[in-house]
């Protein structure tokens, strides 16, 4: 009886810890299943804002839907384009990337590139984009359905020509459908990405990316 009761008590354990670490039968956890991608996204965002987005999306069948890209590997990418970029070079040239996308309940998904728009077309007066504040432009789609917002700034990489921080600026995008990501949480995302992308490509302008981008206004 007493070594019944020993090896129940040890199978209640691993039951729990599969609840907590995101496994059950036997299967891998989320950042077990996915090592890259999970450490990029706690790269990119933090991982309190990773958690909190894993929490609102759900457990249940949770995974990621990009290909593996580590933080680094993006980081170099972005940079060998940029330093191999001039000013009559074709912009179908420049990639976008997704660095981190999860489905779950909903799908979350972002995208990072060297922007078509040059900041002149960004701040002319017919523009979609909009100032909101330091040196970060805003388009903001968000709609019934979903949470998307695209940010702009420029971000002067060493090695590049000089015309580069404002022919071709960094653009990002987050997006997750609404109703499960409070906005709060969203914008939060957005702001960190930027920043982290700009220490990630050691940005010489030292972009300012404020906290409230008013996504609200």
């Amino acid at each position: 009886m007493r070594g019944t009761t020993s090896w129940t008590a040890w199978g209640g354990a691993l039951a729990a810890l599969a609840l907590l670490t995101g496994c059950s039968d036997g299967e891998p956890s989320l950042s077990e299943s996915s090592p890259v991608q999970w450490k990029a996204c706690d790269t990119l965002f933090g991982a309190e804002n990773m958690t909190s987005l894993r929490d609102a999306l759900g457990t249940d069948g949770l995974r990621f839907t990009n290909t593996a890209l580590s933080a680094n590997d993006l980081r170099d990418r972005l940079t060998e384009e940029v330093v191999g970029w001039t000013p009559t070079a074709k912009y179908h040239s420049l990639k976008e990337y997704a660095p981190c996308s999860l489905s779950g309940s909903t799908r979350f998904s972002t995208t990072v590139e060297w922007a078509k728009d040059t900041l002149t077309a960004v701040r002319s007066s017919s523009s979609p984009w909009r100032h909101s504040g330091g040196d970060v432009y805003v388009d903001d789609l968000s709609g019934a359905g979903t949470l998307q917002t695209d940010v702009i700034f420029p971000c002067r990489v060493s090695g590049a020509v000089s015309a580069q921080q404002e022919r071709i600026p960094l653009e990002i995008r987050v997006e997750v459908g609404a109703g499960k990501v409070p906005p709060a949480l969203h914008e939060r995302m957005v702001v960190d990405l930027a920043r982290s992308l700009s220490d990630e490509l050691k940005c010489a302008n030292e972009p300012d990316i404020p906290d409230d981008l008013k996504l609200d206004r």
